[in-house]
């Protein structure tokens, strides 16, 4: 029960998440409910060293929340550090019983292709002119791009093993996950595939080197596709953003989305070179950006938001240098934990279905560092709710089953 518990755990996290009203809290549930009752599995396990580090990251990070949630009342204030704490606790009872690698690949086809048909009913039946979900439309579209992502990475390492009807399907979930990408009009989302995308031609490059001119081949073809199917949004989006940059530096115009960012930044810069070791903390910073900003210093357009929009220049204004090196600890510790290296890959050599699963799931493992912290150049991803709660549990599942495959976790091994 616990094993299938978990399993479906992992296919209701990504299934849910871009077409029900907080679809993602279904999976965390049955797994929270599941830790809960049995606590006697996985309590007085020792964890591996991989698995301990997470642990006192999530717990580091709880604890950094506590202080960035300090505006909150006193109920309130733990709603971003619990996260954290109850992502620790399913990491403990995942690894006791790591689910099946196949239940999160095929819960990120579900999930993608209900987001991208959620996204095509809101902007072309409703009109809504950017598709958002149930929650922000960035938020909502970047978490559409990881997932696609995530699904195309695995895909490519069973491609051959996949039957004759699921390629169209697989394929098909991967463009409509882009397609919800594309509609939610976040741009910043996009530049992630920057990232991502050399990252995965490192991996093809040393594992299936005949594979690489056809995946190139492959994502320039995809990306001719979306850019065609939505040329006139594409070009709306990209004109916008150089009017509001020129906008900003020509007349001073800080209202639009980009010019609340760079006003935000340059806000940012001066209170980083008057504290820049321990920051003012998230009441300093709110008082001293409320009093620049009465002052005439600054616009009136930046005094609604408490959080920066870049993650590392928040946290370094609110919380110095230690807060920058913790999130940067995070991801790349989690990249670390997951990148496919040759040595760690060799031990599977002689098992060809272990080796693919282990790849496929060190790939997209791999993938969620770097993705999440290219959406923080634009915006502080884990201030809401989606944010945290995605990655941390995308990272619980993803590290259960890795471990599970490769014999280091529970009784499912």
């Amino acid at each position: 029960m616990p094993l299938a518990l978990m399993t479906a755990a992992a296919f209701l996290l990504p299934a849910a998440a871009l077409s029900l009203k907080s679809g993602y809290s279904y999976g965390i549930a049955i797994m929270v409910i599941a830790a809960l009752c049995w606590v006697h599995r996985w309590a007085l396990r020792r964890p591996d060293r991989g698995t301990l580090l997470l642990l006192v990251l999530f717990a580091a990070m709880a604890c950094m929340w506590f202080e960035l949630s300090a505006l909150e009342d006193a109920a309130r204030r733990w709603d971003r550090p619990v996260k954290f704490l109850l992502g620790a606790m399913c990491l403990l009872f995942a690894m006791a019983h790591p689910p099946r690698p196949a239940a999160f690949f095929w819960g990120l086809v579900v999930g993608t292709i209900g987001g991208g048909l959620t996204g095509l009913w809101q902007v072309h039946v409703l009109q809504l002119p950017r598709a958002t979900g149930y929650t922000n439309a960035i938020q909502w579209g970047n978490i559409a791009l990881l997932m696609a992502t995530l699904l195309a990475v695995q895909a490519g390492v069973h491609w051959q093993q996949l039957r004759r009807w699921q390629k169209p399907v697989v394929v098909l979930a991967v463009a409509l996950g882009l397609q919800a990408s594309l509609l939610s009009a976040s741009r910043g989302g996009w530049v992630a595939l920057g990232l991502a995308l050399p990252a995965v031609l490192v991996i093809v490059w040393r594992y299936r080197r005949e594979l690489l001119w056809k995946l190139i081949a492959g994502f320039a073809l995809a990306l001719a596709v979306a850019g065609a199917a939505n040329i006139g949004m594409l070009s709306q989006r990209m004109q916008l953003a150089q009017d509001e940059i020129s906008h900003y530096f020509e007349e001073s115009h800080t209202h639009s989305s980009l010019g609340i960012r760079l006003e935000q930044y340059r806000l940012a810069g001066q209170l980083v070179s008057e504290k820049p070791l321990l920051g003012w903390g998230m009441l300093g910073y709110i008082d001293e950006m409320h009093r620049r900003v009465d002052a005439g210093q600054y616009s009136q357009s930046i005094r609604e938001y408490n959080f920066i929009h870049n993650e590392f220049i928040d946290l370094w204004v609110k919380l110095g240098v230690p807060g920058v090196l913790l999130q940067a600890a995070l991801y790349v510790s989690v990249l670390a934990l997951f990148w496919p290296s040759a040595r760690r890959m060799r031990r599977f050599e002689g098992a060809p279905e272990r080796w693919r699963n282990v790849l496929a799931l060190r790939l997209a493992g791999s993938m969620v560092p770097l993705m999440y912290f290219s959406f923080g150049l634009t915006q502080h991803f884990f201030v809401h709710n989606s944010g945290i709660v995605f990655f941390v549990f995308c990272v619980v599942i993803l590290w259960s089953a890795l471990r599970g495959q490769e014999g280091h976790a529970g009784s499912a091994a």
